[in-house]
């Protein structure tokens, strides 16, 4: 038989290799839920007899938890709690409350030794290896550099972990973990002073526990070819590869001079679970997030300075981070490694991370039903909107009917509001005549040639005056910028040492522009708008939570406005002023109120006020990236015709309002490979250089994406139109 034939035997994969195990109570007890309090056990006796589990298709090989969820929710409780169905939730609630309390949801609290002089601490030395097949004892592993890997869902993650105890004495622990976390770190920087162990947010969405690298009394079968006693510790066995010990002491003791080696595998789940987001159930905060940020744990300053030409530019916050990992815990008591502390209490005596880039691919479920959950998050949002402004309205209420003077206050600030409020000039009487005019007409043509509604164009109108030389101006008509409600995509494109770029085309796409100009009077000369340039812009907005977790989805309709008018008077409308201003207003009403009339009488539950004051005080990051070798196209009678100035476009007479609307039709061709950075100090250009993550949304972060066309007149005004564009692996 010839190598490499069809029917050469080949060796099992990870899912016929991978054994599946639901842990036993006692397992379960001794890992997962250990709690935060140390306790007397006395690991000199013999252990408990352990007894074989069942084996279910259905179980996954390794223990999977996200955000503050009860171990147990996904397998049959059975193994742990014998309860009634009636008290369903109240085991879900001991249950999530055991997770609460236990040392591996609260790892990061505890005192860490890792970077302290304690000898026993310096005495531990911990490495963890990644290798591209299962380990298996007395094969050859072959070794990967996770750092020049881009891992998506379903991806496989193997290797092992070894701990050396190189002092001459044993030295006790408590517990040894092994996990792949997922996890958003946002720092306080509010005194200019970084303190990465103390994060004003640490959410941790993801983690999983493997249950044959950690450390338990149990003796189970990793692979499927493995045909080990539950009941025989099997103490003293080692992998003859490397001689290394495979089974760390029962008592509990790293033996001197020992190495111990423990596999582990990890399969990077398809999503969250939906108890990430327990407090709002939103679809879009149960998808994996991408790796965003410099992980400042694991890259200090001084070795991001040495090895900059290794850092990834993804335009994110500088003092947050998402990050996912595998980490080596090793868990003791204070007392067992010298650490001064009040009160006996389990401390992180040696830890040791390997960071892993997760970019994940987009969940085709959602994007089939986009639309739909577009809607249903519009109009969640409306509802969550009302419910604010109900609350306010109520409270104004208590305050006007309040007596003495406050009631005296409320009415002559009402009627001041309404002796001050501006009157409408002619100029603006008229303006707006010419405005409403335009529109409808412009709107019957949008219907006519567009074959679909306003409603489903983004728009921007501005008048066009002509100035005299006393520097009065009179209207000439109105110029109108619309583009369709097209949702733009283009592919991921990887840093260089992470793989090949896509295609070009694969980052090309065409926006469709059309510039309409109503002229006021049909019968005078016409003076078109004479147009000095169309730049397009690729918008990159970041957006995080000061501290409380975000209680909608953001949606297109929150990003930019659907038709502007008069941009030069007013600063077109970004989320600052559609979201953050806009509840920024509702929390001073709310403080205003409560100072009035006090909380007791408002009764503002203390839910709403978290969610209004988070979404009052997110953070945002605008980065422009021009987009440069912009290609106009139209289409006419002899075909497709392009350039690259749109003043060879003439403006063409609408057949339908003669001598009053005309028009200029194109679509803009452009490659957003051809972005470029406006910063001086470190100027790139390529998508390449200049990564741009998967779009995403989760309970403290968000990143999203936006094309912005600018049309440039020259008397100096400007047209805006925007249009969002996801990013896909």
């Amino acid at each position: 038989m010839k190598p490499g034939s069809s029917d050469e035997p080949q060796p099992p994969n990870e899912d016929e290799l991978l054994n599946n195990i639901l842990p036993s109570y006692h397992m379960f007890q001794s890992t997962v839920s250990k709690n935060l309090t140390p306790t007397n056990e006395n690991y000199s006796i013999d252990p408990p007899t352990y007894e074989m589990t069942p084996i279910t298709s259905e179980t996954p090989s390794l223990l999977t938890f996200s955000g503050m969820q009860s171990p147990v929710d996904d397998m049959s409780t059975h193994d742990y709690f014998s309860h009634n169905d009636n008290d369903s939730i109240t085991f879900n609630q001991e249950s999530e409350d055991m997770w609460k309390n236990s040392i591996l949801a609260n790892a990061d609290k505890l005192p860490n030794l890792t970077h302290k002089k304690n000898p026993k601490s310096e005495s531990l030395n911990i490495n963890i290896l990644v290798t591209e097949k299962v380990c298996q004892s007395g094969h050859k592993p072959i070794f990967m550099d996770p750092s020049n890997k881009e891992f998506k869902q379903g991806d496989y993650i193997h290797g092992y972990v070894t701990i050396q105890n190189t002092s001459n004495e044993p030295i006790p622990f408590d517990m040894v973990y092994v996990v792949f976390e997922g996890t958003f770190i946002s720092l306080d920087v509010g005194s200019n002073i970084v303190k990465q162990d103390q994060p004003s947010v640490r959410f941790k969405y993801l983690t999983m526990l493997d249950l044959f690298a950690s450390w338990s009394y149990a003796n189970i079968d990793r692979l499927i070819t493995d045909s080990g006693d539950p009941h025989d510790w099997c103490p003293g066995e080692t992998d003859p590869y490397d001689n290394t010990l495979l089974s760390i002491d029962v008592k509990r003791l790293f033996q001197p001079n020992v190495t111990y080696k423990r596999f582990f595998t990890f399969r990077i789940p398809e999503k969250l679970l939906d108890t990430t987001c327990d407090q709002f159930n939103l679809p879009l905060h149960t998808e994996l997030p991408p790796t965003l940020g410099i992980d400042r744990k694991n890259f200090p300053p001084s070795l991001l300075l040495a090895n900059q030409h290794l850092m990834i530019k993804d335009l994110s916050f500088s003092d947050s981070y998402s990050s996912y990992s595998i980490d080596a815990r090793v868990i003791g008591k204070a007392s067992d490694y010298q650490f001064p502390v009040e009160k006996d209490q389990y401390i992180v005596a040696k830890e040791v991370t390997c960071p892993i880039r997760v970019i994940p691919t987009p969940n085709l479920e959602l994007e089939y039903n986009m639309q739909q959950m577009l809607r249903d998050s519009n109009i969640f949002y409306r509802a969550f909107v009302d419910s604010v402004t109900s609350k306010i309205e109520y409270g104004n209420d208590l305050m006007n009917s309040r007596p003495g003077p406050i009631s005296t206050i409320s009415s002559n600030s009402s009627s001041t509001r309404l002796a001050l409020s501006p009157m409408v000039s002619h100029d603006t009487a008229k303006l707006r005549q010419l405005y409403n005019e335009a529109d409808n007409t412009i709107k019957n043509r949008l219907r006519r040639n567009q074959k679909s509604a306003d409603e489903n164009m983004y728009q921007c109108l501005i008048p066009h005056k002509k100035k005299s030389i006393t520097g009065s101006s009179k209207y000439l008509g109105v110029v109108s910028l619309s583009t369709p409600k097209d949702y733009y995509r283009i592919k991921y494109t990887p840093p260089t040492r992470f793989g090949k770029p896509p295609p070009l085309e694969e980052s090309e796409i065409v926006v469709p522009i059309e510039l309409n100009y109503f002229s006021e009077n049909p019968s005078s000369s016409k003076t078109f708008p004479d147009i000095k340039s169309i730049d397009v812009e690729l918008v990159s907005l970041s957006i995080r939570s000061k501290k409380h977790p975000i209680p909608i989805e953001f949606t297109t309709d929150m990003l930019f406005s659907e038709k502007e008018l008069d941009t030069k008077k007013s600063k077109p409308a970004n989320f600052d002023s559609l979201v953050v201003s806009q509840f920024a207003n509702y929390l001073s009403e709310f403080h205003k109120i409560i100072k009035v009339v006090g909380n007791e009488a408002l009764r503002l539950e203390t839910k709403l006020y978290q969610d209004v004051k988070c979404l009052a005080t997110l953070k945002t990051k605008y980065i422009n990236l021009p987009i440069s070798d912009l290609t106009f196209e139209t289409n006419s009678q002899d075909g497709i015709g392009s350039t690259s100035n749109i003043k060879n476009i003439p403006w063409v007479e609408d057949r339908a309002n003669k001598e009053q609307l005309f028009t200029k039709k194109f679509s803009i061709r452009m490659n957003l490979n051809n972005c470029s950075s406006k910063s001086n100090d470190h100027p790139c250009k390529g998508l390449e250089k200049i990564t741009l993550v998967p779009n995403f949304q989760s309970c403290y972060s968000s990143k999203l994406y936006y094309i912005k066309v600018i049309v440039r007149l020259n008397n100096g005004d400007s047209l805006i139109v925007n249009a969002p564009l996801s990013i896909y692996r």
